[in-house]
């Protein structure tokens, strides 16, 4: 598969394309993509899926409402998206630079860009596909402007699955609801976060379960509270206990925080990239009235991880 971001074709393409954000790359993408393939085989041209590096969804949410809580993150990121495409079989993946200039372009100076570099003969877009500021232009412009650039365009409905539409809001919804047994029916895969360890206060150690602190980098993340984790580091899989929240009890923070105390674990990882693989939710991050309970629900949430979810780590 090759892959065009920086380094636009320097002359045009024939092809069979499709386009999307495709964030999460879940089994509703995954159909339309399996479509792509088999419809470019059939044509003899090479299949091209065009998205974004970044979801436009986040950028017009930064800039709008920078500190709105609708924003939810992204699902995949760019090193992923590369890897699932690939094993698809899609042989180009544009990835199209977000930013407000680009997000300002009417649905009219959107084709035309990337008409510029590729000649598709044939279109394939979900049924709520939009597209130009604002996302004014749709379906009917598409079709409008088909016979004078020469391609035809297929409409996908949405599929449904346990009798839900599959969709990134859907996938959303379960994760920041931790139903982390439902999102693999939707995801065909296990839901992962990537971060890197970052210096966090030092509370876990004076504690007696020192933490590492995990900038998840914009990721979804399920809402507060304590979980069982698999966390990947250099390619080794460890069990720990995550607690998201505010540490209500001790020092309590303003923003988020991710942090997971690593069971067994005496490694120095900061500045490490890690995978963080959500279990299960143990319990709601509450305040105690004392260091001591804190200290003792610890404890208490270690032993229970490493009793029910030691198997995970293999």
């Amino acid at each position: 598969m090759k892959v065009i971001y920086k380094k636009l074709p320097s002359s045009k393409i024939k092809c069979v394309a499709t386009i999307g954000v495709f964030d999460g790359i879940h089994l509703g993408h995954r159909f339309i993509l399996e479509k792509l393939k088999r419809l470019a085989e059939r044509q003899n041209l090479p299949s091209l899926a065009i998205t974004f590096d970044i979801p436009p969804q986040i950028l017009l949410e930064r800039i709008n409402r920078p500190r709105s809580d609708k924003f939810h993150g992204f699902l995949t990121d760019m090193e992923d998206k590369k890897n699932i495409f690939a094993s698809i079989g899609i042989n180009y993946l544009w990835f199209l630079k977000t930013n407000k200039s680009f997000l300002g372009f009417s649905g009219k100076e959107f084709i035309e860009y990337l008409f510029q570099y590729f000649s598709p003969k044939h279109l394939l877009v979900g049924e709520d596909f939009r597209f130009g500021y604002k996302g004014k232009s749709g379906i009917r412009y598409l079709e409008k402007i088909s016979t004078k650039h020469g391609f035809n365009v297929t409409v996908l409905k949405k599929i449904r699955k346990s009798g839900k539409i599959v969709s990134s809001s859907l996938l959303r919804h379960l994760i920041k609801n931790a139903a982390f047994g439902k999102i693999k029916n939707f995801l065909d895969r296990d839901y992962f976060i990537k971060g890197k360890i970052v210096k966090g206060s030092g509370l876990g150690k004076t504690l007696g379960y020192p933490t590492v602190n995990i900038d998840y980098d914009g990721y979804v993340i399920p809402l507060s509270g304590v979980y069982a984790a698999i966390i990947e580091v250099d390619n080794r899989r460890y069990l720990c206990a995550v607690n998201i929240g505010e540490r209500p009890t001790i020092n309590k923070s303003a923003e988020k925080i991710l942090e997971a105390h690593i069971i067994n674990f005496k490694r120095n990882i900061r500045g490490k990239k890690i995978k963080l693989h959500f279990i299960k939710r143990i319990r709601n991050e509450k305040k105690f009235f004392s260091r001591e309970n804190l200290i003792k629900a610890i404890a208490n949430d270690v032993t229970h991880i490493k009793k029910r979810y030691a198997k995970f780590e293999k």
